[in-house]
Order: structure tokens, then sequence, then C-alpha cells
């Protein structure tokens, strides 16, 4: 936008032809780093290929956690299997031996009843003697032991010991039934193991003492010797005791041995956790769990997930690997029947970028086309580059025809879009600014303008750009006076909604503002005197009383007559009379400040307004010096002439009154100065002038 014509810019000697420096189109700018953006072929490639591998992967893991559900189950059933066959062994060993020492207690029984006294140690050895003559050692247990009914025993592997407090003989002699400690140490040898009791009743069914199978865990026993089988390769098992407080009484690592367990679904000590995708990656291991009837123990088969699922992991591999080889081969082909099916497509997105740059890059494309959702697209696309193409060479045309129409104005004509930058320009902005109409295209108005002006014109810019029609001048008196008038039209979009951009139309009105300036003072002026007219003065006396009023300053109006100027015109003519009249204007004029206000009324009638007085003295002395400066003869072309003046001075101080009845008091006081002998002033109102007497 621009807010003056070629010679008032150049008048005011701001604009060259150059721009402001914080905008030097010279500048570096950063380099351009492009963004690669996959083509629609690619990206289709890409999503059907996705879509492919997110099935296929969909299928192949269900493959997988079927094929890993199968195994598990299958390995469960066999685990289970070799659990169970193994504990029955155990079982039935166990029971064997229980078997055995309950049918020795039962031949013992009239012997042990007399073991009291001092018979007593020699009747445990006796039943000693005959225990182990029945039952093989180390054949059948590592040790046998026999207990009188006080808990003092016997044994084949060392001296006596009291057993009373033991926790199995007691068990034995409360329930009378056979009993199977936890792994305990022996108070003989030292030696971890557990004991198999078996009570010795009397005829009416009293606890008269025990015998006891000793299997130490550190020799050779059939419990020992069972739980060296191993589970494939890496599996094992581990034995449970029975109880609130289980132990292990068998497990492969050493340090576990006799520690506690869970009394429930036990895992050897083993971490049971399933991993995040088991499936893929098993991680817990196959554990099979069976209670020996005859003890109450528990065996548990513990087989690790690494050689469980050894198979299924090799399995994976094989699968995975077909899967990778199936999934690249399906990528290539629907890469290559994307690439077929596009073609056309690719054709057509070629011959659209350029047409960009050329109208009749269209007629490259192929005149027959495929009948499909492509070929439509390009036969319309032809169709509109068509009409493109005969619409654009008719906007030239018509642009050039309005080019040349208003490059020949002298108004800077223009266009701005929203972001206040030239979209067109007449050739008067290069006359004013130096700079083509190509060269301005793009460029931000204050770009062309400068900050000062900028800051002027941009108010009314935002108002046309928030849609409202704007008219404003702009002067400039830097070297001589210019005025601009600036016309701001907002350009509506096609529906109305919203403003695209701004018309601009700058003209010169310097001339025609200095003849509204010189008419505006002509209606104002006396044309003889070059004082105002009473037209003029009336609202001068108005702002003077509401000036008065609003700061309660003390103001006077001053209405003059000349006397016997009537006489002067008629004895020597009007021409004497004008300028009588001018004299008379100018000494009145050197009578007052130069603020004050002097009007011509008519005819022989002056008035004067005197603002911001201190006191009504000031207005007596501007009435004093006015009479003496008319008693001076007026002296031009030869002939003098003596005339007088009447004054009437009317005060005000900011009161009720109205302009006309100050003027009206005016009036009245100069007539009352005339019928007093002329020459002379009268002053009032009393209240205000200070003394009733006139000068």
């Amino acid at each position: 936008m621009a807010t003056t014509s070629n010679d008032a810019w150049r008048a005011t000697g701001r604009f060259h032809g150059k721009v402001s420096a914080e905008q030097d189109t010279n500048a570096p700018t950063a380099p351009y780093m492009p963004v690669y953006t996959p083509t629609l072929k690619a990206r289709i490639a890409i999503i059907t290929t996705v879509l492919a591998a997110v099935f296929g992967t969909g299928i192949v893991l269900t493959a997988l956690y079927d094929a890993h559900r199968d195994l598990h189950d299958a390995l469960q059933v066999q685990q289970d299997s070799v659990v169970k066959l193994t504990a029955s062994q155990l079982d039935t060993a166990m029971s064997d031996r229980i078997v055995l020492l309950s049918h020795q207690a039962a031949q013992l029984s009239g012997l042990l009843a007399q073991a009291h006294g001092a018979q007593a140690a020699a009747v445990r050895e006796r039943a000693l003697d005959a225990l182990s003559a029945a039952i093989p050692v180390p054949a059948a247990f590592n040790a046998l032991l026999v207990a009188d009914m006080q808990g003092n025993i016997v044994s084949n592997r060392g001296s006596g010991a009291d057993i009373g407090d033991r926790s199995y003989f007691r068990e034995a002699a409360r329930s009378l039934a056979p009993v199977v400690s936890p792994p305990i140490r022996s108070r003989t040898n030292g030696q971890m193991g557990v004991m198999v009791a078996v009570p010795v009743l009397a005829p009416n069914q009293a606890f008269v003492g025990l015998v006891g199978g000793w299997l130490d865990l550190s020799s050779a026993n059939f419990l020992v010797e069972i739980l060296h089988n191993r589970l494939g390769t890496t599996g094992y098992y581990c034995l449970v005791s029975a109880g609130p407080e289980p132990v292990y009484i068998r497990h492969p690592d050493p340090a576990q041995a006799r520690q506690p367990a869970q009394a429930v679904a036990d895992t050897c000590g083993e971490d049971d956790s399933p991993a995040p995708l088991e499936f893929l990656t098993p991680a817990r291991p196959v554990i099979a769990r069976y209670l020996m009837s005859s003890t109450g123990w528990e065996l548990v088969a513990l087989l690790p997930a690494r050689e469980a699922y050894a198979p299924l992991h090799q399995m994976q591999q094989r699968f995975l690997s077909m899967a990778g080889m199936a999934m690249a081969a399906v990528a290539l082909l629907i890469w290559l029947a994307v690439r077929r099916q596009l073609a056309p497509l690719a054709r057509l997105h070629k011959v659209v970028q350029a047409s960009a740059n050329d109208l009749s890059a269209f007629e490259r494309l192929p005149t027959r086309q495929q009948r499909d959702e492509i070929g439509d697209v390009t036969r319309a696309f032809i169709k509109l580059m068509r009409d493109v193409r005969e619409r654009r060479q008719a906007l030239d045309r018509s642009e050039r025809r309005l080019r040349a129409v208003t490059d020949t104005l002298p108004s800077l004509l223009a266009f701005i879009d929203t972001d206040e930058r030239y979209v067109f320009n007449n050739q008067a902005y290069e006359r004013v600014f130096g700079l083509k109409p190509e060269e301005l295209r793009g460029r931000h108005v204050r770009e062309i303008l400068g900050e000062a002006r900028y800051a002027r014109v941009q108010p009314f810019m935002q108002r046309a750009l928030a849609g409202t029609a704007v008219t404003f001048e702009t002067e400039d008196s830097d070297l001589e006076y210019h005025c601009m008038e600036s016309s701001l039209r907002p350009e509506w979009s096609a529906d109305g909604s919203e403003v695209v951009g701004v018309h601009i139309h700058v003209q010169d009105i310097t001339q025609r503002k200095l003849e509204t300036q010189r008419l505006a003072r002509m209606s104002r002026t006396d044309h003889l005197t070059q004082l105002m007219n009473r037209s003029a003065f009336e609202g001068q006396l108005h702002a003077a009383m509401v000036r008065s009023r609003e700061h309660g300053t003390l103001m006077a109006l001053l209405y003059l007559d000349m006397d016997r100027f009537k006489a002067v015109n008629d004895i020597h003519g009007h021409a004497a009379g004008d300028q009588l009249l001018q004299t008379f204007a100018q000494r009145v004029r050197r009578c007052v400040r130069e603020r004050d206000t002097v009007a011509r009324q008519g005819g022989d009638e002056f008035a004067v307004v005197l603002e911001d007085m201190t006191r009504p003295a000031a207005a007596r002395r501007v009435a004093q010096a006015i009479l003496q400066a008319m008693d001076e003869p007026f002296d031009f072309e030869g002939v003098s002439a003596d005339v007088d003046v009447s004054i009437g001075v009317a005060l005000y101080n900011g009161g009720p009154a109205q302009d006309r009845e100050l003027m009206r008091l005016a009036d009245v006081l100069l007539y009352r100065a005339k019928g007093a002998g002329r020459g002379r002033y009268e002053i009032g109102p009393p209240e205000l002038a200070g003394e009733l007497s006139a000068q």
C-alpha cells in the first residue's frame, strides 16, 4: 500500500526505489533440507505387505501357540506317568518294610512286655538279636533298633540312647500305628536319615515299645538309589516330607537337602514363573507331583524348559525362517503388482507436476486411457487442463487490458492479501518507488513504506482487513504541503465468509485540499478587512463562553461602532470608506493580543472577544486603547477623516447566560455609550465591572 502519488512522494525525499535494510532480499537463508515422503506406490506396497505380515504373523504365532500347548500337554502326561510309576515303586518298597517290621513287632510283643527293672537291658538285647535275625541289614534297612515303652533303645549301630522325646516315638505311642519320620539326625552316629517305626503292642493293645528300621540318607538304600534315576538329560526328582513343616528328603543339590520345602505345589526350589511370551521362549519347567500313600511324602519330578521344549525351539527356527522367506516373496510380488497397476497413475503424477509450469503438459498423456478409476481421473484431468489453459489465456488477455488501463492512471492502485503483501500494483508504483510491479509482488507493505508511514496507515489497513471499507487522508508538510487520499476496500471470498484481501487506491488531492481550505477561509473571513466575518465570529464567541464556563475564567465581548463613518463614505466615496474600514481594522488589531478574536459584524460595526482575563480592568485598558487609537486622524490619498468609536463592553465569567444574551448586553452597552456622547465605552454588568461609571 502507498499513501501518496508520484510528485508528492518525491517531494518528501524519502523514497527513491529502495527498501528497508531489515528486509534485504539478498540476505543468506538456511539451506533447504528436503523431507522424504514415500510415494503412493510405496505406501500401498508397504501397507499391503504390513497387513499380510500381520496376518501371516498371527497365523504363525497361533500355530506356535498351539504347538507349544500340545507339546506341553504331552510332556505333562508323560511326566505324570513317570512320577506316578516311580512313586508307586517307592510306596511298594516302603510298604514291604513296614509289613516286615509289623510282623516282627507282633512276635516281640511278649518279650518287650518283660522289659522292666534290672532285666530291661537284657530283654532289649534279645529282642534286637531276634529282629536282626529276621530282617536283613543293609538289604532292608541300614540299621535296626528296639525301644521299650520309656524310649530306651538298643541298636545294632551304636550304644543305647533315649528316644522318648522324638516326635516319631510319641506319635507311634499315641496312634499305635506305624510312623515314618522326616529326616532326622541319628543320636548314635550323627548321620541324617529316616526312621520307620512300628509300635509293639501287648495282647491288651497297650504300648510296650517299638521296633524301627533306619534308612541312612548318605548310604545306599532304596530311597537313595531310586532318586538317582534322571529325567531325560537335565531333569531330576526331589522328595518332600509330610507334615506342617515339610523339608526336602532327597534333592539333587546337596545344599537343598533337609531345607524347608513348600507344603503345596513344591517346585524343587526352581522358578515356576512363565515368560512374557511363554509359547515363544518357554521358561516354565514341566513339573509332575505324586503323593505317596505309604508315607504321605510328595515325589516331585522336574524337567527344565530348555530340554523339554528343545524340539519345539528347533521347529520354531525352521518355521520362522520359512515364514520370513515367504513374507519376502510376498512383499516382492506385491511390489511388482502394485508397480504395474499404478504405472498410469505415476505417469499422470509426472504430468500433473509439470503442469504447474506448463499448462500444455497434459498433451503428453496417451489419448486412449484404460477403463478404470485412474483412466477416469486422467480423462477428467485432461478436460480440466484444457479448460484451465483457455481460461488462463483469457485471463492473461484481460489482465493485459486491465494493466494497460491502470498503468495510464496517475493514482496508485494495488491489491494486498491478508498478510499485507502486494499481489498487484500499477505502473505508478514504479514511478514512485523505483520498483517494477513484479519486484513489488510478495513484498510486505511495511517493507515498502517504512516504519513511520506504515505506523500511520496500519490501523486503517486492519479495519479494511476486518471487513470495513475505509477512506482517509494523510498530510505531509516536510518540504511543501501535500495531501493524499487513500481508499481501502476489502474483497470477500466467494461465499462471503472472510476477507481475502484489500483493494488500495491512493490519489493526490493536494490542489483540491488547498482549494477547499481557501474556500473555507473565504467563508469565514471578511474580504475587505481580512477579519473574521459575523458567522465565524459567532462560532468563536460560543467556544470562548464554553471555555469560560469550564475553567471559570473571566472574558469580555466588545462591540465597536464607528461614529461619522457614513459622512466620510458619502462625501469621499466608497473607495475612501473601504480604506477607512481597513485602517480602522488594523488599529483595532494592534490594540489586542494575538490570540484575541477581532471580527467585522457588517458595515461599520466590529466585535472583539477577550479571553483569560484576570480582572475587569484588562477589558477597560483594551477599550481605552482602542479609543486612543481612533483619536488620530485617518489620512489616505490626500483626504483626512476624523471619526470616533463607541464601545460596549460585556463581561462574562461562566454564568448561566448564553451567547445571545451576552451579545444583547454588549449591544445595549454600545448604544448606551453612543447615547452618552460617543467616543467612549460602557462596561457591564455592574456586579462584574466593579463600578458603574463610564469613561
